[in-house]
């Protein structure tokens, strides 16, 4: 995801920097509209892209900025923007819950069981970008629509909330498809530098709020309307990769089960559950206006 993002991105800023040096021919390269300069603003849904990313409902996005038209075929300017993910238990599901065994002791065969109650975690990125633009059709006084596509590579301030929350010990002496079988085990804090057992375990302080400098890009085609008018109308789609940010990702977890072990062994495992560092993709619908100058 990470690389073919990155070469699609640099292979759209190949194309709009080389049309900026064509010659005289089908592009006019010193052609100008009469209002080549605006401000636009842009908002819309977000969602995670990919297995394994995150545990968020749809988020939002918004983003502002500043475009000058170089040609009628290449636009270019900066943008701030704000992307932002809130964690939502339900995308969790089963993946808060794991069991082990069987395990025997003086009163039989048991297993065990443990599961998670979880908040915070929500994720935002404040970016910085640098938008490059390219219309397929050159852009005249009297167009009506333009297709385009754009790649902004940005830099990002990114803010994972802390996460919080309880772990939930069971055993069961029974039936471990009956519900009625499972019986309470205690509960402990799931908060950063909780002690885990007698061993000197504790939940990481990885789970505590995390910010970092960070970077990546969005590439995507688009629609405007009426784009050499005062007030212009466009709808846009985008594919982004963030490079590595903190985010909770219980789906990461799977493979930590018990094996044959208990719970204490389990937990030696999870101590970073439930959040990991790595590459964040992201799709973006951004519905916005322009004013032209």
């Amino acid at each position: 995801m990470k690389t073919s993002l990155c070469l699609a991105g640099l292979l759209i800023a190949g194309v709009i920097f080389q049309s900026t040096a064509q010659d005289e021919g089908v592009i006019v390269k010193k052609a100008r509209i009469d209002r080549s300069k605006g401000i636009f603003i842009g908002i819309g849904p977000s969602w995670t892209l990919g297995k394994n990313i995150g545990d968020y409902k749809a988020g939002a996005n918004f983003e502002a900025g500043y475009q000058v038209r170089l040609n009628r075929v290449l636009s270019i300017g900066p943008s701030l923007s704000y992307l932002s993910f809130d964690y939502d238990p339900e995308e969790t599901g089963l993946n808060n819950a794991f069991i082990g065994g069987p395990f025997n002791d003086d009163e039989g065969t048991y297993y065990e069981g443990i599961y998670f109650d979880l908040k915070g975690g929500n994720l935002s990125l404040l970016s910085l970008a640098m938008n490059l633009k390219l219309n397929f059709i050159p852009v005249r006084d009297n167009s009506v629509v333009s297709l385009y596509a754009f790649a902004k590579p940005f830099i990002s301030y990114a803010t994972r909330t802390e996460v919080t929350g309880t772990a939930n010990f069971l055993y069961n002496f029974g039936d471990i498809e009956d519900s009625d079988d499972w019986q309470d085990g205690g509960q402990a804090e799931w908060v950063a530098g909780t002690e885990l057992g007698d061993d000197d375990r504790v939940v990481s302080d990885d789970l505590k709020e995390q910010t970092q400098v960070t970077g990546g890009i969005f590439i995507g085609p688009g629609l405007e309307f009426f784009p050499a008018r005062k007030v212009t109308g466009f709808v846009q789609v985008s594919v982004g990769y963030t490079f590595p940010v903190s985010f909770v990702s219980t789906e990461k977890f799977n493979d930590n089960q018990f094996y044959g072990t208990d719970v204490d062994g389990f937990l030696e495992n999870m101590q970073k559950y439930p959040v990991t560092k790595e590459g964040f993709p992201s799709v973006n619908l951004q519905l916005g206006v322009s004013f032209n100058f």
